[in-house]
């Protein structure tokens, strides 16, 4: 019974911590997934050798710096240029051509592209790159802009910088090294005419505006963070992002919501490929 009530309180503190973490750190964790959110914290509580969420609120208080490193535990920013290749192929044979062709017959010269959960970065620049080489043997005059989002500021910091560990060439087709990057000795460096046609900036995709009027929107492997409650109202918000006829990819282990299946069509259910309707 005793202990009991000691696990009983244990997890009754942390919306207190929660509350203090958006208070304090700036980081919102309501909207996401508790049991997810639980883990992380439990795992820097390990590592501090803290036993309760009140301890670790007050670890919070001393350590200011802390609040960077829950945020590293938080966001697993495990990505790559060009990850999953199958998935590139399919947007730069099928979607793209299709989109370019259908700016040029409707005279809108700009293309918006938004990364959600760019985390350092690898996506949105992988992005450009298929849009410039694209565009290369084009006379279409689009103006293309990828925009990337991301909750952590540090990873944000690193995708600005544009500069990556030599390691991450062997995802990126030689082709595309020559005429996009400058590589020195152990790092490599995106070409400014790559950077850009990219933005990045700071967002929570509950409380803050979405990137509006897009024409693709690429969100990968982010809804492991989140409920099914959570991943539809996110999908809600996509929807009412994306311009009609525009592009959602999603990662090749996550599911369109049941309720949300009918307001996209489906391009390529292998690759997790939707549109949104031309005319609705």
């Amino acid at each position: 019974m005793e202990r009991l009530r000691a696990e009983q309180v244990y997890r009754g503190n942390i919306d207190q911590l929660l509350k203090k973490i958006n208070k304090d750190g700036g980081i919102d964790l309501q909207p996401y997934r508790r049991a997810y959110v639980e883990r992380r914290i439990t795992a820097r509580m390990r590592m501090l050798r803290l036993h309760s969420y009140r301890q670790y609120a007050s670890h919070l208080t001393s350590h200011p710096d802390e609040y960077a490193k829950l945020m590293d535990t938080l966001t697993i920013n495990v990505t790559d240029f060009f990850r999953d290749p199958v998935v590139y192929e399919a947007f730069n044979t099928k979607i793209l051509p299709s989109l370019i062709e259908d700016k040029i017959r409707s005279r809108n010269r700009i293309v918006r592209v938004w990364s959600a959960g760019c985390a350092t970065g690898e996506e949105p620049y992988s992005l450009a790159m298929s849009f410039m080489e694209a565009l290369r043997n084009k006379d279409a005059n689009l103006n293309f802009t990828i925009f990337g989002t991301d909750l952590d500021p540090n990873a944000l910091a690193t995708a600005k910088q544009a500069t990556y560990a030599t390691a991450k060439l062997s995802h990126i087709p030689k082709r595309l090294q020559v005429k996009y990057l400058q590589v020195d000795g152990d790092r490599f460096q995106i070409n400014p005419e790559v950077k850009k046609h990219v933005k990045f900036r700071q967002m929570n995709l509950f409380t803050d505006k979405p990137v509006s009027m897009v024409d693709v929107i690429f969100c990968r492997n982010v809804f492991i963070y989140f409920d099914k409650e959570q991943q539809e109202k996110v999908l809600k918000s996509f929807w009412s992002a994306l311009s009609r006829g525009g592009y959602l990819v999603l990662g090749r282990s996550e599911k369109m919501s049941a309720s949300m299946t009918s307001e996209f069509l489906l391009v390529n259910g292998k690759e997790r490929i939707y549109r949104k309707p031309s005319n609705f």
